[in-house]
């Protein structure tokens, strides 16, 4: 008998979407403007800036896992799940202003400062884990057929991308107009400003989610309990049975390195806007922006590519795209070909040449991101429900887990990496206040590790997926009750 799998409504992965706002403004103010904050406004050295956060999404990746397990294994009124969410979710919104505000009696120093960053950044990650472990499940579980899979990933990662852009891209315009020859990322009022509204709006994004997904949630209390060693014995048990499984193994190792070279880009394209291209605010906001439209189009693309070339075949060709597009930043600003400032003279009108090419090829190589992302979320679920299949047991906690294990490890290497690399080039940060020039050599040097290396770390990733198992027509022969 074929095992018809759950699904839903369009309208409920709108809704479930609602969650990811939340996560984004989080997770994408940190990553957009955690350095410059770190560097440019309280003058932290870059190597301590990317040890900061670091250790604390080291911390995430430790603790994700357990989060799993718990989940999973919850016996609630409230189900496995919205407990979590909602904790998780108030204290993640808390933190994100927190973590902007540095107090007086911890800036004596700059290990001082650090101190305070990694304790916040140690917090804010920990209702992350609360908060985000719980709905990816939840997503695992409203939606169990193999194209809706890909359609809700696709639309959260939209959403994202909506909440991206109306929060971090629209920062540079909001929060960070410079005036006169201060540099706004240098103002620490700034960044309290945004941190404020951000938190507020994350903070009523865990709310609507929590009222428009409880009705997916189960009742756990008299489900019967399966520990049968103590819960830590369970737990490690738990894991060693899905780090052996055969199937999620490519995936892991292709969420992990394209992440990590994500996660460079995301921290030093800042860093490329304010110092190589020198856009002024409003051109800051469009390339920052167009990488969320990228992003947007590409969760939206991934559904009818998945459709249409099965899941690895979109990934794969996501991956091209971003590649490619990233190399094409190298060819045109790296060699001199067009300059920054560069503009062309249309019927009388000027055009900022430079803002378009970049803005374009920007987006682009976020495009195949967003591409990639959902889809590989999807693979992950599709091998969940394999484990399902074959053994009866439910680990979606597990397995979204251990997913998000691979994605904070190297969350937490490529940051160190941000930090060492922009030490490395020469990049010098103010000190007690003053402005510092940098030089022609770190700033092609910055170029260089944001375009050529970004792209050479996609294409790496590429390598893994290639082997990932699992298609369309296996999982079909497994519902309907054959060997795959």
């Amino acid at each position: 008998m074929t095992q018809s799998p759950k699904t839903c409504t369009t309208g409920s992965m709108l809704t479930y979407s609602l969650g990811e706002c939340a996560n984004s403004l989080v997770m994408n103010g940190i990553f957009g403007f955690a350095m410059l904050f770190y560097t440019k406004s309280l003058g932290l050295d870059p190597t301590w800036a990317g040890l900061a956060m670091s250790l604390s999404v080291f911390w995430e990746a430790v603790t994700e896992p357990v989060m799993g397990h718990v989940s999973d294994h919850t016996r609630s009124r409230w189900g496995r799940r919205h407990p979590y969410m909602l904790l998780g979710g108030l204290l993640m919104a808390l933190c994100s202003y927190l973590i902007w505000t540095v107090p007086g009696a911890c800036r004596g120093s700059q290990m001082a400062i650090f101190w305070y960053l990694v304790a916040m950044n140690l917090l804010l990650r920990t209702g992350l884990t609360l908060f985000f472990i719980p709905y990816m499940a939840l997503g695992f579980e409203m939606c169990g057929d193999y194209q809706g899979r890909s359609r809700l990933q696709g639309i959260r990662q939209i959403f994202n991308m909506a909440a991206n852009f109306a929060g971090p891209a629209m920062a540079w315009t909001l929060f960070f107009k410079d005036k006169g020859c201060v540099q706004a990322t240098t103002v620490e009022a700034n960044y309290h400003h945004m941190g404020g509204c951000f938190g507020a709006a994350t903070a009523v994004f865990v709310l609507l989610v929590m009222i428009f997904t409880f009705r997916w949630h189960e009742d756990t209390r008299a489900v019967a309990r399966d520990s049968q060693h103590g819960w830590l014995r369970d737990f490690l048990i738990d894991m060693r049975e899905i780090l052996a499984d055969p199937n999620p193994r490519w995936v892991l190792v292709f969420i992990f390195v394209v992440c990590a070279g994500m996660v460079i880009v995301s921290s030093l394209q800042m860093f490329v806007y304010d110092d190589f291209m020198k856009f002024p605010a409003w051109q800051k906001s469009m390339a920052h922006g167009g990488t969320m439209v990228g992003m947007a189009l590409g969760a939206l693309l991934s559904m009818g590519l998945a459709k249409r070339f099965d899941k690895k075949g979109a990934v794969l060709i996501g991956g091209t795209i971003s590649v490619l597009c990233n190399l094409m930043l190298a060819l045109l600003f790296l060699t001199g070909l067009v300059k920054p400032d560069a503009t062309l003279a249309i019927g009388g009108a000027t055009l900022p040449l430079a803002l378009v090419l970049f803005v374009i090829f920007h987006a682009g190589y976020w495009l195949g991101n967003g591409i990639m992302l959902p889809i590989s979320t999807a693979m992950m679920a599709d091998v969940s429900e394999v484990r399902r299949l074959q053994t009866g047991e439910v680990k979606d906690g597990g397995y979204s887990s251990v997913f998000s294990l691979a994605m904070r490890m190297a969350i937490s290497f490529s940051l160190m990496v941000a930090g060492w690399c922009l030490s490395g080039i020469g990049y010098q940060v103010p000190k007690n206040g003053q402005a510092v020039t940098q030089t022609p050599q770190a700033i092609w040097n910055l170029g260089l590790v944001t375009f050529v290396i970004g792209a050479g770390i996609c294409l790496a990733s590429l390598l893994a997926i290639r082997f990932y198992p699992i298609s369309r027509e296996r999982l079909e022969r497994l519902r309907d009750g054959f060997s795959p």
